[in-house]
């Protein structure tokens, strides 16, 4: 049976999951077409998902339509979760890229495309929502071609906008009573597919008409290509146009061994095959797109198999990690009902339980397979809160539950950071961190606080110093003595941790000490001189020194180095380093005045700045201490029609009344026991 992979995609509230519902009830796969708003949808089944009526993880479902399997992937619409979609794109051949007639493209349409074209999918557009007061098929039209190009063309024409839609005219399906304009439409397309085959190009300005076949064939191959993108139109609500729509899919949707290619790499990363893509003999080949952690039924991995088969109890290896596993049973999932399979063959998109090594990218092989795919590539989490249980107790279960997470959220992170001794999550707004942290609290019942998380200043000298130093203490007894003298400078690299180098020369300070004044000055260096916070960049010279044949030992010469380094540091100008990052922030032109001004508010420095449509791209390099809550303000800048990644860059000198407030404020906190 032929497979057709698709994943729904779009801005949310454009209609998605609604279109979907119908579709799946249409084609009798389910008994009832669910309702996002009702709390009743097949598809958006999680807790979180029906409070807030809307998708958060990519859902899969699957229905037949005249002898084909059509497996889909319901996917988030909003930039929050963005990396959801990706991970689906890499489960599938197309991308249906859903389109409100009423609020046209947005902010989240524009990424799913882009993001659709860097996966390599084919891509077609629904216009939706068609019956709603204010729509405009044409305007929408317009606007789709104007952002995305002139090899978008209308593959449906309706026969009117708004509370009048009643029908559509399918213009690659001609009848004996088409419409002159749906005609006119159906030669711009045929033209725009025989355009994009050379050989069918040729035929065809000899005088040779294509058939059908070779029409669908072509009509697939454009879409591949990038060099057509159809676009349709429906009512979900109205039940109007989806006959049509599941149709089209049919005659050009890519089918699951006929698109995307993914080669595979051996163990040194170098290119074994083209595309993984080898039929139902060849080795097992699966990635996994999903992770659903349930704290009752356990992890569930839901798998793309790409070539080879997949049986219960059956052996493989995660070939990204190396890992045994044995997959015990295969099920097909239907939202969140699980159909039980003996196999899944190539094209299938499938669930196995509690296989624990599993994780969101990883590929799955037969044991004598060492091929992998590439890993999947996520856009960096930008949005940082540092927590803390508000049960001490809960600690190390907050950590546990944190960690489940992480694996089922490819755009989700935790570290503890050791310059500010916070553990900080990190997400892609701070709507997606409420998300993780309601799951944290639904699925383990733990409450946490949160802040925005302190910067990791570094310490560094932008001068040299020598110095001496030397300790000496008497208290009845064997008494301490270590006396050092040191060079401090700069190295090369200023973010490169203590360079120490031993001069001496004569035995003035006996070999066995030396490790212990290094040991002395590293610890200084963790725990910070100037506010508190770790010191790098630094070269140390031990050149010189005495000893003592009774009171001399490696504490008293590890105290000689610590206050060596101290008062060295603060001869050679010491300074704080704070963290720059890379920003790249994607506007709508008019709002280029009110972002400019802002990143210059914030120290920033802009590197570059590109026009892209009707849309503006900024790039600046600004200090991470001024853009912690940029999603928020970002936001209400632009109503929310603005989008941004953050990546870090480097380390660089903090201007000197920043400086001053930054360690005001640290003394204030050390003084105060925090």
């Amino acid at each position: 049976m032929t497979i057709h992979n698709i994943a729904i995609a779009g801005h949310g509230t454009c209609g998605k999951t609604t279109l979907l519902e119908e579709l799946l009830f249409l084609a009798k796969a389910t008994s009832r077409a669910g309702s996002v708003d009702n709390g009743t949808s097949t598809l958006d089944h999680e807790d979180e998902e029906k409070e807030r009526k809307f998708t958060i993880d990519p859902t899969p479902c699957f229905l037949e339509h005249d002898g084909k399997h059509f497996n889909f992937l319901d996917t988030p619409g909003y930039p929050d979760f963005v990396h959801n979609v990706i991970d689906a794109y890499h489960a599938v051949e197309m991308a249906i890229v859903c389109v409100d007639a009423v609020s046209g493209v947005r902010v989240n349409t524009r990424r799913v495309v882009a993001e659709a074209k860097k996966a390599g999918l084919a891509v077609m557009f629904v216009v939706t929502r068609m019956d709603l007061d204010n729509a405009d098929f044409d305007g929408t039209v317009e606007q789709i071609r104007e952002t995305f190009g002139t090899q978008c063309i209308p593959l449906f024409l309706p026969d009117a906008s708004g509370a009048a839609f009643s029908s559509v005219e399918n213009t690659y399906s001609l009848s004996a009573d088409s419409s002159d304009r749906a005609k006119s439409t159906r030669n711009e397309l045929v033209e725009a597919i025989i355009e994009s085959d050379e050989a069918l190009m040729e035929r065809y300005l000899e005088g040779e008409e294509p058939s059908d076949a070779e029409i669908d064939e072509a009509f697939t191959n454009a879409m591949l290509h990038g060099t057509l993108a159809p676009i349709v139109c429906c009512s979900a609500a109205k039940k109007i146009g989806l006959h049509k729509i599941l149709d089209t899919i049919e005659h050009v949707a890519p089918a699951h061994d006929h698109g995307v290619a993914r080669p595979l790499f051996n163990k040194e990363n170098e290119q074994t095959v083209d595309n993984a893509v080898n039929g139902a003999d060849a080795p097992l080949v699966a990635r996994v797109f999903k992770v659903e952690l349930d704290p009752f039924v356990g992890k569930l991995s839901f798998l793309r198999v790409l070539r080879g088969t997949l049986k219960a109890n059956q052996a493989v290896i995660n070939a990204s990690h190396g890992s045994k596993e044995r997959v015990t049973t295969v099920l097909r999932m239907q939202g969140k009902e699980q159909n039980t399979l003996d196999l899944a063959g190539p094209g299938d998109i499938v669930a196995i339980p509690k296989l624990e090594s599993l994780h969101i990218g990883d590929t799955i092989t037969d044991p004598e397979c060492t091929d992998h795919l590439q890993p999947i590539k996520h856009p960096i989490p930008m949005v940082k809160l540092a927590v803390e249980p508000k049960n001490r107790n809960d600690e190390t279960k907050m950590a546990e539950g944190l960690h489940k997470l992480v694996e089922g959220d490819s755009g989700f992170a935790m570290e503890r950071v050791a310059a500010t001794h916070e553990l900080v999550i990190s997400g892609r707004s701070t709507l997606h961190l409420d998300m993780i942290l309601k799951r944290l609290n639904r699925r383990y019942n733990i409450e946490v606080d949160t802040r925005v998380p302190k910067t990791s200043y570094m310490e560094s000298i932008s001068g040299s110093a020598e110095t001496q130093y030397r300790h000496k203490k008497q208290t009845g007894g064997r008494g301490q003595f270590g006396e050092v003298y040191i060079r401090l400078e700069k190295t090369e690299d200023a973010g490169a941790s203590l360079e120490f180098i031993n001069s001496i020369v004569g035995g003035v300070i006996p070999g066995g000490f030396i490790p212990a004044v290094e040991k002395g000055i590293r610890e200084t260096m963790d725990s910070g001189i100037l506010a508190g916070f770790p010191v790098v960049g630094c070269k140390v010279t031990l050149y010189d020194g005495s000893h003592h044949q009774v009171d001399s030992s490696e504490a008293a010469f590890k105290t000689a180095g610590r206050e060596a380094f101290k008062k060295a540091f603060m001869e050679a100008k010491p300074c704080l380093l704070e963290p720059i990052v890379d920003l790249e922030v994607h506007i709508p032109t008019q709002y280029m005045g009110d972002i400019t001004g802002d990143l210059n508010s914030r120290r920033g420095r802009i590197s570059g700045m590109d026009t892209v449509g009707d849309h503006q791209v900024i790039r600046a390099q600004v200090p991470e201490a001024e853009v912690k809550t940029y999603s928020t303000e970002l936001r209400s800048l632009t109503g929310g029609e603005a989008s941004y990644s953050i990546e870090f860059s480097h380390y660089e000198m903090v201007p000197g009344n920043v400086q001053a407030e930054v360690v005001k404020q640290m003394k204030a906190e050390q003084e105060a026991g925090h």
